[in-house]
């Protein structure tokens, strides 16, 4: 089981993410580092959050782990 912990970077449906939230439920709010963007226009709509249980096959399935730089 994938257990998340908060500042962590993930890949979330292939594309890279942080853990920016997490709550004694076993929640976490995942946050895309890509801005999101209009259809239109193309402005910036932000940043999109996804709460998600850590539990559930949603999270198991999709989140995925990020190989880090190390020495």
């Amino acid at each position: 089981m994938k257990t998340p912990s908060l500042g962590d970077y993930l890949l979330w449906k292939g594309k890279i993410a942080k853990i920016v939230c997490t709550s004694d439920k076993p929640t976490v709010t995942i946050e895309m580092l890509e801005d999101k963007k209009c259809p239109h226009c193309n402005e910036s709509l932000g940043k999109e959050q996804i709460d998600v249980i850590v539990q559930s096959p949603l999270f198991q399935e999709n989140a995925q782990g990020v190989k880090t730089i190390g020495e």
